[in-house]
């Protein structure tokens, strides 16, 4: 495991992708973030400035998952509550940039009960937390960072449009990451019919694991792969080359008083 250069810019960050637009660059979110999404080499190198931001046509509260078709990008709030209970619009958007054209979606969450529709009076427990996404097949998905199930097993959602304009259906999934949630979600260049998975704990910061999925697979297969605490990001380049990104820590000011960083894992 080989830590890159810091992220100065980036304070709390919480999802990344290739950037589908510009070899070698990766899009990164920070959690804390609404209106742009910042980019990185992928060995972590940031030019500085201004240059290392992309704007982004319509906010998303609370960014914490980023996912590609391969020409269009989705930014994926967390569809979380506030601290207090309360509901937060702007963190239930998924926006969909295609083309220069930008399009928000929301999530009927009627076909996962148990998922915790943020739209439904709060309940005692962990509330519904969104925090990876990934075009897997034909679908987007989404990772579910809580709740588990009550044997301690996470939820992978597929979204499928449910004929509603600009709303999608869900379908859920439940696997076993060993009592962890999901952080992220990725997808290997080249080897679509494999989901790479991060997960991490339910709630708090602490070492978690990669697991991968095989489309025609029961369950998902861990991998012997050490992940620092605080992961919140995963990308899988196409020779196998792994990067993960960890949360940091923001002053009341804005800036870091620790940025995020990116790791070089290697796969085996």
């Amino acid at each position: 495991m080989i830590p890159a250069l810091a992220l100065a810019a980036v304070c709390e960050g919480s999802g990344m992708i290739l950037d589908p637009g510009h070899p070698g660059m990766l899009l990164l979110e920070d959690n804390e973030v609404a209106d742009h999404l910042f980019t990185a080499s992928i060995e972590g190198a940031m030019s500085g400035g201004s240059a290392d931001r992309v704007s982004l046509p319509i906010p998303v509260e609370d960014p914490e998952a980023l996912a590609s078709d391969g020409a269009g990008l989705w930014v994926v709030g967390s569809h979380s509550r506030s601290k207090s209970g309360g509901r937060k619009l702007l963190r239930e958007r998924i926006l969909q940039i295609q083309s220069g054209v930008s399009t928000l979606w929301t999530v009927d969450w009627t076909g996962c009960a148990a998922c915790g529709d943020p739209a439904s009076p709060a309940a005692p427990g962990p509330a519904l937390n969104v925090e990876g996404a990934a075009f897997w097949g034909t679908h987007l998905w989404l990772g579910l960072r809580a709740p588990l199930l009550d044997d301690g097993r996470a939820r992978l959602v597929q979204l499928t449009p449910s004929g509603v304009s600009g709303v999608f259906g869900v379908r859920d999934v439940t696997i076993d990451l060993g009592g962890l949630g999901v952080r992220d979600l990725a997808v290997q260049p080249g080897n679509p019919d494999v989901l790479w998975i991060l997960a991490g704990p339910s709630s708090g910061n602490a070492s978690g694991a990669i697991y991968t999925l095989s489309s025609e697979a029961a369950s998902p297969v861990r991998a012997a792969v050490p992940v620092p605490e605080d992961a919140e990001g995963l990308v899988v380049l196409a020779d196998g080359g792994l990067r993960v990104l960890t949360d940091g820590a923001a002053k009341s000011d804005g800036t870091c008083k620790t940025p995020s960083a990116l790791y070089r894992l290697a796969p085996r």
